[in-house]
């Protein structure tokens, strides 16, 4: 299997967030043929996924596949064959969940630098993970936090996540909230990272200006915000047939990430926003076509 990088940073999330808006604007996204994602499931507790994506702007066709199983251990597993469409020559097999957590920290980059106020110094995070992690990746790429709140069910691993913080931003103040209501109370951005269908029980007092990063668990009846928020908020997906179908027709007028970058949506930063996450293999795409460009290191 060929590595996908999983000791990215920051100069990473910057490159691949800059390709997505090069590609956004310049039509390459809406060119590729990028069909549904199929899921089988094969009645024993494990789904089988297949997301395909092909873009002869970067010469490439791409299939991150995965399962997704509900019992003990991993529950996701994935890779990303990458093929050449010029020449239909393999050009590496990547790790899935490499390429995912990537693409996840590049387009919150690319969102929250969109929505975010220029400002933004406070983050709170929902959970504690490996995408809590791509989330704090992410904000900090384009904003200059200062504080970050950190909630999870697990106090041990919000604690684990607020030192690896540390670590890596000594001027950074990262502290564990008790509550998701503390983590989030006041927040300039709040990051969902969670695999949580219901509702989370975000701080009522948000900030006007606050953008929110949804980007765990959904249904087309729940996921981690409360509907009130939802219905309060301007949502941006990746895409809005996708996001319906996924995630609920409250995504109908939703502006998807083409209309975020070329339609010009002025004071996004001084309302309530919210990047309502499903998922898109395009990004996938783009995310691959930096990786197999990329040194490896």
């Amino acid at each position: 299997m060929t590595p996908a990088g999983t000791d990215h940073d920051r100069s990473d999330v910057s490159a691949v967030a800059a390709l997505m808006r090069e590609s956004l604007r310049s039509g390459a996204v809406r060119r590729m043929a990028v069909p549904l994602r199929q899921v089988v499931d094969d009645g024993r507790g494990t789904r089988f996924l297949s997301m395909p994506a092909v873009s002869a702007d970067h010469g490439l066709c791409v299939n991150k596949t995965a399962t997704i199983t509900d019992g003990p251990g991993p529950t996701v597993t994935s890779v990303v064959p990458v093929f050449s469409t010029a020449t239909g020559e393999l050009l590496g097999v990547l790790d899935g969940a490499a390429v995912t957590n990537l693409k996840c920290a590049a387009v919150t980059a690319l969102v929250t630098d969109a929505c975010a106020a220029p400002g933004s110094a406070v983050l709170g995070i929902v959970g504690s993970g490996v995408q809590a992690w791509q989330q704090y990746l992410g904000v900090t790429a384009v904003r200059r936090i200062t504080e970050v709140r950190v909630h999870s069910r697990t106090p041990e691993h919000a604690g684990i996540l607020c030192e690896r913080i540390r670590r890596a931003d000594p001027g950074v103040r990262a502290l564990v909230g008790a509550s998701a209501e503390e983590a989030t109370a006041g927040a300039d951005v709040v990051s969902t990272a969670t695999t949580s269908v219901r509702p989370l029980p975000i701080a009522a007092e948000l900030p006007e200006h606050v953008h929110i990063n949804c980007m765990g668990a959904h249904t087309t009846e729940s996921r981690e915000l409360p509907r009130s928020l939802l219905a309060a908020a301007t949502l941006v997906v990746e895409d809005r047939a996708i996001a319906v179908a996924e995630a609920g027709e409250i995504h109908r007028t939703a502006i998807d990430l083409e209309s975020l970058e070329t339609g010009g949506h002025p004071g996004l930063d001084r309302r309530r926003t919210v990047f309502s996450s499903t998922g898109h293999a395009s990004l996938d795409l783009i995310t691959c076509a930096h990786l197999v460009a990329r040194p490896h290191r």
